[in-house]
């Protein structure tokens, strides 16, 4: 997955300069007219409560293109709530590396690093294209391997200008809508912590949006 989603990244960076101007979007607006709803994950190997913390899922849909938003995707985030009911109105958004890393390889990592008891929620936002967000894969049983083949299901799919829709700067709008969905029921304190290629997406979280969140 890393390998594939690392390829399809280096393909958009090629095509568009990352330090380049965004398409104008008004994040905060459309975040207002898309609630977050969490419901059970029901992933396969990973609990619905670990360590004092419950385990949610959340799905947006999102335009695939920012400057022509006529065809969405989903993208999904994970919640790790405190059981114990605190006073705590911080969240600490996570961001994982790779590329091609979903939220979901950061999940034991935060349960481990965060005890419940400090009452902090957790949040694990998928990148595009990873975990349980809109798939990208090389075929309709998610091969990851990069082919001949796997570059013509691509642009069959989605196009060239689709494919590099999957980019850091998508990534950087969709977080932009994801933390400000969160934020209507969730008014607290919003910090991000990244990892490895996390930290690109984070910088160009902050390069678009420097005001959305409190700390990073």
């Amino acid at each position: 997955m890393y390998r594939f989603i690392a390829y399809v990244l280096l393909i958009s960076l090629i095509s568009q300069d990352i330090n380049c101007e965004t398409t104008p979007f008004n994040a905060t607006t459309y975040a207002l007219t898309h609630h977050c709803v969490w419901l059970s994950c029901n992933v396969t190997g990973y609990p619905s409560t670990y360590g004092g913390y419950s385990v949610q899922c959340c799905a947006l849909q999102v335009p695939l293109n920012y400057a022509n938003p006529n065809q969405t995707i989903t993208i999904s985030m994970t919640r790790l709530s405190p059981q114990q009911a605190t006073n705590e109105t911080n969240t600490l958004f996570m961001l994982s590396g790779g590329p091609g890393g979903s939220g979901w390889n950061l999940f034991y990592n935060a349960l481990g690093s965060i005890p419940s008891s400090l009452g902090m929620t957790i949040i694990l936002p998928d990148h595009r294209g990873t975990g349980l967000s809109t798939a990208l894969t090389c075929d309709d049983n998610g091969s990851q391997t990069v082919d001949s083949a796997c570059i013509t299901y691509l642009l069959s799919k989605w196009g060239r200008e689709g494919i590099n829709q999957f980019s850091v700067t998508s990534a950087a709008h969709d977080l932009s809508v994801q933390i400000q969905s969160y934020q209507i029921d969730n008014p607290g304190r919003v910090t991000i912590f990244a990892v490895s290629y996390g930290t690109l997406w984070l910088d160009r979280f902050l390069q678009i949006y420097p005001t959305v969140v409190q700390a990073s």
